[in-house]
């Protein structure tokens, strides 16, 4: 087959080819300019962190004198870095607290209505995507139909399930906003500074919706950050309190002997009291020692701190970032003419073969 020949052959078909163009250029005229406007807000930040020390270890040897098992403790702790914030901002328990936030929205008469709200009501997109998405959920429409509803629970009986619940419950409303905000919430690391792109149908919501999640975030590895040394506080207290009691124990034995037994020069009476210095000692210094722990992290407790530095706050878009408008008819063009010529060479090949049989 000469393949010049077939080229020309398809060119040749021009009817196909403009009826695919024009057929795609309306489908792309419409997306267009059926699709909402969004407005994109940027904003880049900086994370400090300390280095992650171990807040117990320095006095390990002498808590195993005193027989406190700390293995348990130092398991698992680790360090909330940058690497997992779009982890954390992609999480359905944080994008809901973004979206129960309510905004004015100038384009709605200025009312005020949260995120999940919006989002349900609006369902943004395009005509065409609309048409799809509608013709697609008619089955489930039918079936909601003969699909008798679910029993309500009482008042009293949603609050005792909740609180039993250890995981999640969101509703279609708010899952629906959810994969919303995931779409238009991004997060990405460049070496050790940290972007955030927020997109929103209005140019301030996307500047306020911006400084929220970057406020949320610093909440959140603050919380993480502080808890962690809070209960590495509360331990190490636990401890002085339970090695306090046995140094002052020991003390009073040694004193009480040492009252009991003055005069004496037995070597049985020696070796007790050798015995109770030991003990004295020995509670003294893991006492002392875990003072000194104490004292130590709440010292860590703030150095532990992270400190955010904004870079570029975010900054209220002057104009849309979406729709493309010049793009999407380009593309549209492109896409009907690869339609057409692909159609024709099917024509073409089609006729081939009947000529041949």
């Amino acid at each position: 087959m000469n393949y010049l020949a077939l080229i020309k052959e398809i060119f040749d078909k021009k009817r196909n080819l403009k009826i695919a163009v024009g057929i795609a250029l309306f489908l792309g005229l419409i997306i267009a300019f059926t699709t909402p406007k969004e407005y994109q807000s940027t904003s880049f930040f900086l994370v400090e962190s300390e280095g992650n020390t171990n807040p117990i270890g320095q006095f390990g040897a002498l808590a195993g004198l005193a027989g406190i098992n700390t293995s348990q403790f130092q398991a698992g702790q680790m360090a909330l870095t940058s690497e997992i914030f779009p982890d954390v901002i992609q999480s359905r328990d944080f994008l809901n607290s973004i979206g129960k936030e309510e905004f004015v929205f100038e384009s709605k008469g200025g009312i005020s209505q949260s995120l999940n709200d919006y989002y349900y009501e609006e369902k943004p997109g395009n005509l065409v995507s609309k048409s799809f998405n509608f013709l697609l959920g008619i089955p489930n429409v039918v079936l909601a139909w003969f699909t008798p509803a679910p029993p309500v629970p009482t008042e009293s009986t949603a609050v005792q399930a909740v609180e039993e619940e250890n995981y999640l419950r969101f509703s279609s409303k708010e899952l629906y906003a959810i994969n919303q905000l995931k779409k238009r919430i991004l997060v990405d690391e460049k070496g050790k500074t940290i972007r955030l792109t927020v997109t929103m149908p209005e140019p301030l919501i996307s500047a306020r919706v911006n400084a929220l999640v970057m406020e949320k975030l610093i909440a959140y590895v603050t919380e993480y950050k502080l808890k962690r040394q809070r209960i590495n506080m509360e331990f190490i207290q636990q401890r002085v309190a339970e090695t306090q009691e046995k140094f002052n124990q020991a003390q009073l034995d040694l004193a009480s002997f040492r009252d009991a037994n003055q005069g004496l020069i037995s070597q049985r009476a020696r070796t007790r009291e050798e015995k109770l210095q030991f003990e004295f000692n020995i509670a003294f210094n893991v006492y002392n020692s875990l003072k000194q722990e104490a004292e130590q992290t709440q010292i860590q407790l703030k150095k532990e701190t992270p400190v955010f530095t904004v870079l570029e706050k975010a900054a209220i878009p002057l104009g849309p970032s979406k729709p493309n408008r010049p793009l999407i008819l380009i593309f549209s063009v492109f896409l009907g003419f690869f339609v057409g010529a692909v159609f024709n060479l099917y024509l073409i090949l089609i006729q081939h073969l009947k000529n041949t049989n």
